[in-house]
């Protein structure tokens, strides 16, 4: 269906138009109907309205009909957050080893005077270390409780960077997606 140029069109074959003028369509399957478009939108104020209306992305957005949801939506959603939130939990009491460490150390401590005799001692300890270094001092020897406390400490360390990793990879982050995506994927 060709068209000469200067063919006038009316309004309501325009308006028919619009769209495939628009997304650049009628270009590309009638070129000379193409052109009658442009040139009835430079003479009809009414039709260029229409047509700002129909390359406006804003307004072609209100014009499109959200698509209802589906009826499990709702529990689908709170499935899967209550899924995440339970394996979040069981994460976290990876931590109870750390805790019964932590205990320990305390124990180990007894109060504010072991922290104190712990804080001198490793000041002590700090400046012969300095001493060893400038060649004036021996290094400093090691008491056999300390031993205990230095083992529970690299122990509590270990664990901690371990767990702390185990929580992270199950942190979802913008790029990792689901946390079933993920499950699925490892």
């Amino acid at each position: 269906m060709n068209h000469h140029p200067n063919q006038l069109l009316t309004c309501a074959r325009v308006r028919v138009l619009l769209e495939p003028y628009v997304d650049e369509e009628l270009h590309a399957t009638d070129p000379n109907l193409a052109t009658a478009v442009r040139d009835h939108l430079a003479g009809c104020a009414d039709c260029r309205l229409q047509h700002h209306q129909a390359v406006s992305l804003p307004f072609r957005l209100r014009a499109l009909s959200a698509p209802t949801p589906p009826q499990s939506l709702v529990g689908d959603v709170m499935g899967s957050i209550a899924s995440a939130r339970g394996s979040y939990q069981r994460a976290w009491m990876l931590l109870a080893p750390e805790a019964l460490l932590a205990a320990f150390i305390l124990w180990y401590l007894s109060g504010l005077e072991g922290l104190a005799s712990v804080a001198s001692g490793i000041f002590t300890d700090l400046q012969s270390v300095a001493g060893w270094g400038a060649g004036t001092a021996s290094l400093p020897s090691i008491p056999a409780v300390d031993v205990l406390f230095l083992i529970a400490l690299i122990a509590l360390t270990a664990i901690a960077a371990y767990h702390i990793s185990v929580l992270i990879r199950l942190d979802p982050g913008p790029s990792q997606g689901t946390f079933r995506g993920r499950i699925a994927n490892e």
